[in-house]
Protein backbone atom coordinates (compact mmCIF):
# COMPACT_ATOMS: atom_id res chain seq x y z
CA UNK A 1 0.00 0.00 0.00
CA UNK A 2 3.11 2.37 1.07
CA UNK A 3 4.49 2.00 -2.50
CA UNK A 4 1.71 2.47 -4.35
CA UNK A 5 0.97 5.42 -2.37
CA UNK A 6 2.57 7.63 -4.91
CA UNK A 7 1.15 6.32 -7.97
CA UNK A 8 4.47 4.87 -9.57
CA UNK A 9 6.09 2.03 -8.28
CA UNK A 10 9.81 2.05 -9.20
CA UNK A 11 11.95 -1.22 -9.73
CA UNK A 12 13.80 -1.37 -6.73
CA UNK A 13 10.39 -0.98 -4.95
CA UNK A 14 9.20 -3.79 -6.99
CA UNK A 15 12.66 -6.21 -6.85
CA UNK A 16 12.02 -5.85 -2.55
CA UNK A 17 8.65 -6.55 -2.49
CA UNK A 18 9.46 -9.38 -4.57
CA UNK A 19 12.07 -10.24 -2.09
CA UNK A 20 10.67 -10.32 1.05
CA UNK A 21 7.83 -12.44 -0.46
CA UNK A 22 10.32 -14.87 -1.26
CA UNK A 23 11.55 -14.84 2.06
CA UNK A 24 7.81 -15.01 3.77
CA UNK A 25 7.57 -18.65 1.38
CA UNK A 26 4.21 -17.08 0.04
CA UNK A 27 2.48 -19.41 -2.15
CA UNK A 28 2.61 -18.19 -6.08
CA UNK A 29 -1.41 -17.51 -5.57
CA UNK A 30 -0.81 -15.71 -2.69
CA UNK A 31 1.94 -14.01 -4.95
CA UNK A 32 -0.37 -13.30 -7.56
CA UNK A 33 -2.42 -11.36 -5.40
CA UNK A 34 -0.42 -9.03 -3.82
CA UNK A 35 0.63 -7.95 -7.14
CA UNK A 36 -2.66 -7.40 -8.05
CA UNK A 37 -3.32 -5.62 -4.89
CA UNK A 38 -0.08 -3.10 -6.10
CA UNK A 39 -2.07 -2.11 -9.20
CA UNK A 40 -4.99 -1.45 -7.74
CA UNK A 41 -4.63 -1.33 -4.03
CA UNK A 42 -7.43 -1.38 -1.45
CA UNK A 43 -8.38 1.35 1.26
CA UNK A 44 -5.69 1.35 3.79
CA UNK A 45 -7.85 2.23 6.82
CA UNK A 46 -9.95 -0.97 5.66
CA UNK A 47 -7.15 -3.22 5.83
CA UNK A 48 -5.63 -1.48 9.02
CA UNK A 49 -9.35 -2.37 10.53
CA UNK A 50 -8.48 -5.81 10.54
CA UNK A 51 -5.38 -6.02 11.61
CA UNK A 52 -3.34 -6.51 15.52
CA UNK A 53 -2.03 -3.92 16.62
CA UNK A 54 1.41 -5.73 16.69
CA UNK A 55 0.72 -6.51 12.92
CA UNK A 56 0.50 -2.92 12.39
CA UNK A 57 3.85 -2.04 13.87
CA UNK A 58 5.94 -5.01 12.16
CA UNK A 59 3.96 -3.25 8.77
CA UNK A 60 5.10 -0.26 9.91
CA UNK A 61 8.37 -0.68 10.04
CA UNK A 62 8.76 -2.79 6.82
CA UNK A 63 6.57 -0.31 4.96
CA UNK A 64 9.31 2.48 6.14
CA UNK A 65 12.12 0.57 4.55
CA UNK A 66 9.63 -0.10 1.50
CA UNK A 67 9.25 3.57 0.79
CA UNK A 68 12.62 4.50 1.36
CA UNK A 69 14.03 2.13 -1.31
CA UNK A 70 13.92 4.41 -4.12
CA UNK A 71 16.11 7.03 -1.94
CA UNK A 72 13.26 9.39 -1.11
CA UNK A 73 9.50 9.55 0.81
CA UNK A 74 6.97 10.72 -1.41
CA UNK A 75 4.29 13.19 0.51
CA UNK A 76 1.57 10.31 0.01
CA UNK A 77 4.03 7.78 1.25
CA UNK A 78 4.65 9.42 4.43
CA UNK A 79 1.05 10.01 5.03
CA UNK A 80 0.15 6.44 4.99
CA UNK A 81 2.78 5.59 7.42
CA UNK A 82 1.21 8.44 9.49
CA UNK A 83 -2.06 6.40 9.53
CA UNK A 84 -0.51 3.46 9.95
CA UNK A 85 1.98 4.67 12.89
CA UNK A 86 -1.66 6.02 14.43
CA UNK A 87 -3.29 2.95 13.64
CA UNK A 88 -0.31 1.02 15.50
CA UNK A 89 -1.10 3.58 18.31
CA UNK A 90 2.32 4.66 17.75
CA UNK A 91 3.75 8.64 18.32
CA UNK A 92 4.77 10.86 15.93
CA UNK A 93 7.87 10.82 17.92
CA UNK A 94 8.35 6.37 17.31
CA UNK A 95 7.61 7.19 13.58
CA UNK A 96 10.42 9.64 13.30
CA UNK A 97 12.70 7.21 15.40
CA UNK A 98 11.48 4.39 12.63
CA UNK A 99 12.40 6.37 10.55
CA UNK A 100 15.72 7.47 11.65
CA UNK A 101 16.55 3.75 11.85
CA UNK A 102 15.39 3.28 8.31
CA UNK A 103 18.40 5.52 7.36
CA UNK A 104 20.66 4.53 9.72
CA UNK A 105 20.15 0.92 8.31
CA UNK A 106 21.11 1.85 4.93
CA UNK A 107 24.27 3.73 6.06
CA UNK A 108 25.18 0.87 7.97
CA UNK A 109 24.66 -1.41 4.58
CA UNK A 110 26.37 0.99 2.48
CA UNK A 111 29.62 1.30 5.17
CA UNK A 112 29.14 -2.49 4.91
CA UNK A 113 29.73 -2.86 1.04
CA UNK A 114 32.26 -0.21 1.22
CA UNK A 115 34.17 -2.28 3.87
CA UNK A 116 34.43 -5.18 0.69
CA UNK A 117 34.87 -2.36 -1.79
CA UNK A 118 31.69 -3.41 -3.72
CA UNK A 119 29.80 -0.65 -3.26
CA UNK A 120 26.51 -0.52 -4.68
CA UNK A 121 25.59 2.82 -7.24
CA UNK A 122 24.21 5.39 -4.87
CA UNK A 123 25.94 4.59 -1.76
CA UNK A 124 28.49 7.90 -2.23
CA UNK A 125 25.39 9.73 -1.41
CA UNK A 126 24.52 7.82 1.98
CA UNK A 127 27.80 7.60 3.17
Amino acid sequence: MVAAADGALVREEISAIESLMGSMMLHPESREEVRQLLTQPPDLDSILDGMEKSAIRIALRDAALLASVDGDYDDAEILALKRISKAGGLTKKVLSEILDWVAESWKMAAHGRSIISLPMPGDEDIL
